[in-house]
């Protein structure tokens, strides 16, 4: 019997331990954002602190738009939530026995904390809204001294190549704005103004893939809209910065504000010379004709200009402003490139071709702008605009093409547009993830393109008359 006794005392005992649950793993989600502007806060960590074993047992971080989602063992925890410079949020004696969502956590910013900093730059902050992300531009060391290109170049999901063209998430067809509008800034040729436009005069960059009526059409990639910097500061006040740079490139800018009670005139002008030389070789081998073609490529680009805008802005009260300025940007831009080609034709004979091309291209631009603003319940998302504009753009460019085959042609170009912009809106956001829009958009455009291509016959130039032509657009 004592026998007996002993064995069922064994095989219940391991029934026990064998039937002894695991602990369950849950997923805990939520979301952390800034207690006073209630934008998300990405990177701010969540850290699980097991009662049981008196550790912090597991953890991690916030997404982009502040939401976390973390594997958990079942139990109880203290939950801490930080973020570098705001007050640490810790949910004491929570049990977690299944998948949950734990809420938003709104984090304040601790004061105590942030006059134990000292702040040695402006980093570039990223905000979310309903219809685009904005990228407030800091003091970035990486662009100090640089163009618009280089700002637009550390933007996420923006690109600017080595010619300055920009994309948006890899599509080109980008349309450009200044503080919201059309600008002379811009102009006809997009990117030599880009590279022209100093990037201290940047506030910050909003990037728009799904644009509403207010904008143009234009754009299929969507649209980059870049806000210039203004003085809040009273009295005199402005900045100089100059650059240069291998191979030959310099450029000055520089900014000046006067503020005075209800008013502030401004001005930033900049002025850019640079000048770009290269080399490239290419060889091709045509397999099916047994032929080669090797080309050799030497050129120098040199692009220089200025910009200069120049306005008053009139504060009429705490809510309401009236702004007028001018914009005038000049550009000289000349190009000259030999292209050497050299190989075997279909009989086996060498040939040996020499092409020289040569360019001069000038952009002129002014623009005149007036334009309203009014706030309400002091809300920067709830207001009424209203915008004039009268621009008018030239484009001279000359091409001249020869070969010593004794093959000659150059090509004259003359753009000359005019466009007026009126534009009105209202604005009023509906909660938080929506708002009404409302508003009378009206462009007038009228370009003038004259083409003239003229080929090298019996020592003098003859017009090509079945390619030239003159285009009037309304």
């Amino acid at each position: 019997m004592k026998n007996i006794l002993i064995i069922f005392s064994l095989v219940f005992t391991l029934f026990v331990n064998a039937q002894r649950p695991e602990p369950k793993e849950v997923t805990i989600t939520g979301k952390v954002i800034d207690l006073e502007t209630k934008q998300p806060l990405e990177y701010a960590t969540i850290a699980f602190f097991s009662k049981r074993q008196n550790k912090i047992v597991t953890g991690g971080i916030t997404d982009d738009k502040g939401n976390f989602s973390i594997p958990v063992s079942t139990g109880m925890y203290d939950i801490s939530i930080e973020y570098i410079s705001f007050k640490t949020q810790t949910i004491s004696g929570r049990r977690l026995t299944q998948n949950e969502n734990i809420g938003t956590y709104s984090l304040e910013i601790d004061m105590e904390a942030l006059e134990e900093v000292e702040i040695i730059a402006e980093r570039t902050t990223v905000e979310i809204k309903l219809d685009k992300k904005i990228y407030n531009v800091g003091k970035d060391l990486t662009v100090r001294g640089g163009t618009v290109s280089d700002v637009l170049d550390n933007v996420p999901s923006v690109s600017v190549d080595v010619e300055g063209n920009v994309a948006l998430r890899g599509n080109d067809n980008v349309r450009i704005l200044i503080n919201g509008k059309p600008s002379g800034l811009v102009g006809l040729n997009s990117t030599e103004a880009l590279r022209q436009l100093p990037a201290e005069a940047i506030e910050k960059v909003e990037v728009i893939t799904s644009p509403s009526a207010r904008y143009d059409a234009e754009g299929t990639a969507g649209i980059i809209n870049i806000i210039l910097r203004r003085s809040k500061l009273q009295g005199l006040n402005g900045a100089i910065t100059a650059n240069l740079g291998h191979p030959t490139s310099a450029g000055i800018s520089g900014n000046i504000n006067y503020r005075t009670g209800d008013f502030n005139f401004f001005n930033t002008s900049s002025y850019r010379y640079r000048k770009v030389p290269g080399q490239s070789s290419t060889e091709t081998k045509f397999l099916n004709s047994g032929t080669s073609l090797n080309e050799f490529r030497d050129f120098d680009r040199i692009r220089k200009g200025y910009t200069t805008n120049l306005g008053v802005e009139w504060y009429i009260n705490d809510t309401a402003s009236l702004t007028t300025s001018v914009v005038l940007r000049d550009s000289d831009n000349e190009s000259n490139t030999t292209n050497e080609s050299f190989g075997f034709d279909p009989l086996g004979n060498p040939f040996d071709l020499l092409r020289l091309e040569d360019e001069l291209e000038d952009d002129k631009t002014i623009q005149y702008s007036i334009n309203f603003d009014k706030q309400f319940n002091g809300n920067s998302e709830h207001r009424f605009t209203f915008d004039f504009q009268f621009e008018n753009s030239t484009e001279d460019e000359n091409g001249l093409v020869t070969q010593n085959a004794g093959f000659a042609e150059r090509a004259v170009t003359l753009e000359n547009q005019d466009r007026i912009l009126l534009q009105s809106d209202f604005v009023k956001p509906i909660g938080e993830n929506s708002q009404f829009e409302l508003g009378y958009r009206g462009n007038f455009n009228e370009l003038d393109t004259d083409y003239a291509l003229e080929f090298y016959k019996d020592g003098n130039y003859v017009l090509d008359t079945l390619v030239s032509n003159n285009l009037i657009y309304k």
